[in-house]
């Protein structure tokens, strides 16, 4: 059922010129216009004017033991968003001027800060996604489905609001989705240019965030999956050809150790950054001994037994293999219904469960819940940010292999395993993930979402529509889906979650408008803010302090006053006790915000400003 490149390549061209169109001219808007919590560490704090100068300084210094940044370790952030400094060596030069204990920021150099650093970031992955779309064409030998998952990817709001933002989790998803697609062209095409894709992005995965080692034992696991599922079908698989993929798989690994060890050359002064790739997921030891295990079992089999042992397996479990399918799309769908019904009716399942917050981590209210209720948990970020058409696609695709063979039944089983691996990895470290955690699983839920509009599209009774239309209608919705979330994109949510549900924080979402409220005001330059939030004081004309450091004196350490308090949802969690005394001595029993704004329509995700007594 593929459909050759060739004739369909101009079509497919015009349409990725102007989804990508589309990406960019939404992807700048508002670009310089926020700040999240953490990327002022990245682009410009002191003392080093932020981590990724602080990355090259090391370098251009010959200092390896000054290339290790952060502890994800980020180094990735240092070569596609360092491209700022070749037109600002030290970003925090004429950021703001320090008076004693008042910091007053330049706003307009800021916000020349944020384009520099962001702008490579958003190109990068956007044209990242257009090598995506030519690996997805690769493996499924289908240029819609290519088309249709770059479409997906790239009009995403999730994944295009994190391209805006300064973080590792930002190249995580875009570089481990590289990883897997070019390892999933090359067991299709046995092309050797392919492992090295692999081998890189999986390198650069790891540059990024340590947590992207699970895909070292997932890439195994394609590669067995690979040899049942064509062995099932009655399809001999040679010991040369098994011989050949393993070594693929091992150069894979060394290759992308390689890289990572060579972009973060502190790992040649001090070999616990590099031992940190395996002790960084609690109990990854124990499958770094069974991944050496079955490669020498495998290894073993082909050289000395012709694969004999490969082949009896696999046609002992050649029925099992026809219900893997059915059965891994059945438990997916029957949580998904579950989830999307319960949460949109509010079903009490467990008054325990609903009082968790969504970013509660690693903290105790999740640790200790029943495991069916950690599953639920884990699932749903991912559920409630998908664009409606792609979820609904992925419960069609779902829905069907359940009830029949589909032509894509090994991706789809893939994708699903990847899944399972990665909710079991982060429920085994007792750790409730987030949107941000989970933004690896997005190109993978819609090269999902691909497949069930191709299965749809295929049925006899919309298989006369031309494909073009139905492209057209993708990117339309999509489009739409940017549409309704501009210009906090990273806080999306479907429309399938019910107002009084969260899955995402503001995160830093706002700031830009509370500052131009304040700006505004009678006096603004000689007003005194109080925020309990990092980054709401960047766009601030006024004196402006934050939190519990140096907003200690907000606490009656002293006699200054502010003149408005600013609070959000995530910094009144953080500093409670610091609202308790505000309500207390600043604010009128009854006080109400002077100016608020609501981050996409939902009551709980919230910036207030009160004015003092």
């Amino acid at each position: 059922m593929g459909i050759s490149w060739k004739n369909n390549k101009a079509g497919v061209a015009i349409f990725l010129v102007l989804v990508f169109s589309i990406y960019i001219s939404f992807g700048l808007y508002h670009l310089t216009k926020f700040e999240m919590a953490d990327e002022r560490y990245w682009m410009y704090e002191n003392p080093v004017g932020g981590r990724i100068r602080a990355y090259w300084t090391a370098v251009s210094e010959g200092r390896l033991s000054g290339t290790y940044i952060n502890d994800k370790p980020g180094v990735s952030l240092a070569y596609i968003s360092g491209v700022a400094l070749l037109f600002k060596s030290n970003p925090a030069e004429n950021l703001f001027l320090q008076d004693d204990i008042k910091r007053f920021y330049n706003s307009s150099e800021i916000e020349r800060i944020h384009f520099l650093f962001r702008f490579p970031l958003l190109i990068f992955n956007g044209l990242f996604c257009l090598l995506l779309c030519w690996f997805i064409w690769k493996f499924t030998d289908n240029c819609w489905i290519a088309l249709w998952s770059t479409t997906f990817i790239l009009l995403s709001p999730i994944l295009l609001g994190a391209s805006q933002i300064i973080n590792p989790d930002s190249l995580l998803w875009s570089f481990s989705a590289g990883a897997i697609f070019a390892f999933l062209s090359y067991l299709k095409s046995r092309e050797n240019k392919f492992v090295f894709f692999s081998a890189f992005f999986l390198g650069f995965s790891l540059l990024s965030k340590y947590s992207a080692i699970i895909l070292i034992p997932f890439l195994l696991v394609i590669i067995l999956a690979d040899i049942v599922f064509d062995s099932a079908r009655g399809k001999k698989i040679s010991s040369q050809e098994i011989i050949q993929v393993l070594r693929a798989y091992i150069f894979l690994i060394i290759g992308s150790l390689a890289v990572f060890s060579l972009f973060l050359p502190v790992v040649f002064t001090n070999p616990e950054y590099f031992y940190g790739i395996f002790t960084k997921l609690r109990g990854f030891q124990y499958l770094i001994f069974l991944i050496g295990l079955a490669i020498s079992l495998l290894f073993a089999d082909a050289f000395f037994y012709d694969s004999k042992a490969v082949s009896i397996f696999a046609e002992k479990i050649k029925k099992l293999v026809s219900y893997i399918p059915r059965f891994l799309a059945g438990l997916f769908l029957g949580l998904f219904i579950f989830i999307i019904f319960t949460w949109m009716t509010n079903f009490d399942y467990g008054e325990n469960m609903r009082d968790i917050p969504f970013d509660a981590g690693l903290g105790t209210e999740f640790k200790y819940e029943a495991i069916y209720t950690k599953v639920i948990l884990e699932l749903v970020p991912l559920l409630f940010s998908l664009t409606p058409l792609a979820l609904f696609a992925v419960i069609f695709i779902l829905g069907k292999s359940v009830v029949e063979k589909t032509v894509y039944a090994k991706i789809v089983s893939l994708i699903l395993f990847f899944m399972i691996a990665f909710y079991t990895a982060v429920i085994l470290q007792g750790l409730l993930v987030t949107i941000r955690y989970s933004l690896m699983l997005y190109p993978l839920a819609f090269l999902l979402a691909s497949i069930g509009i191709w299965e749809l599209a295929s049925s006899k009774y919309l298989m006369k529509i031309n494909k073009v239309w139905i492209t057209a209608g993708v990117v339309l919705l999509s489009f739409w889906s940017l549409w309704t979330s501009k210009p906090f994109y990273f806080n999306y949510t479907n429309i399938l979650l019910p107002e009084n549900r969260m899955i995402v924080d503001a995160w830093g979402y706002g700031n830009f408008e509370m500052a131009e409220y304040v700006n505004h005001l009678p006096n603004a330059k000689d007003l005194f803010v109080w925020v309990d939030h990092k980054g709401y004081c960047v766009f601030l004309e006024s004196w402006c302090v934050v939190g519990n450091g140096d907003g200690l004196f907000f606490l009656g350490k002293t006699s200054l006053v502010p003149d408005y308090i600013v609070k959000t949802r995530r910094g009144s969690i953080v500093y409670k006790g610091a609202w308790k005394t505000a309500k207390e001595k600043l604010l009128d029993k009854n006080a109400t915000p002077a100016w608020s704004l609501l981050i996409n329509e939902k009551p709980k995700n919230y910036i207030e400003v009160f004015k003092t007594k």
